[in-house]
């Protein structure tokens, strides 16, 4: 059996496997995920790539072409690496499909903010407009 052969044999029982992967590991492996798709029925959890950005579903819901990813924060949240953001030399590129956790740092604009608060939800907003309640600009040591 030629190696084509063997790797589209074992093609589906990779892409089953790596839905266990944790945000971490999947974040290594991004090709193994699929690119999302219209018309497509998503359960909560399930991980696509868009525009070379991995993300996660935040509830079951069926695609539509106007509704991708990077614009319905409500549906599909950025998987962000873990423990990126521990230091201001390290900060979380900040999407505004994602929430934000204390004590992380972020960046967007080319400025870095520190989280003062736990947004628990996606913020929808740039983060220049959440000074004092969520984050404030880092301005170093």
């Amino acid at each position: 059996m030629r190696a084509q052969e063997i790797a589209r044999r074992l093609r589906p029982y990779i892409v089953k496997a790596s839905e266990s992967l944790s945000d971490t590991d999947a974040l290594e492996a991004v090709e193994l995920f699929d690119e999302w798709a219209t018309d497509t029925e998503y359960e909560r959890g399930d991980r696509r790539r868009h525009e070379g950005v991995l993300y996660k579903a935040r509830q079951a819901h069926t695609s539509q072409s106007i509704y991708p990813p990077n614009i319905v924060p409500a549906l599909w949240e950025v998987v962000a690496p873990e423990g990126k953001g521990d230091s201001p030399d390290n900060p979380i590129v900040y999407d505004q499909n994602m929430a934000i956790e204390e004590g992380k740092y972020y960046i967007e604009n080319d400025v870095i903010y520190i989280c003062i608060r736990d947004s628990g939800v996606p913020l929808y907003t740039a983060l220049a407009n959440v000074i004092g309640n969520y984050v404030e600009v880092y301005v170093g040591n």
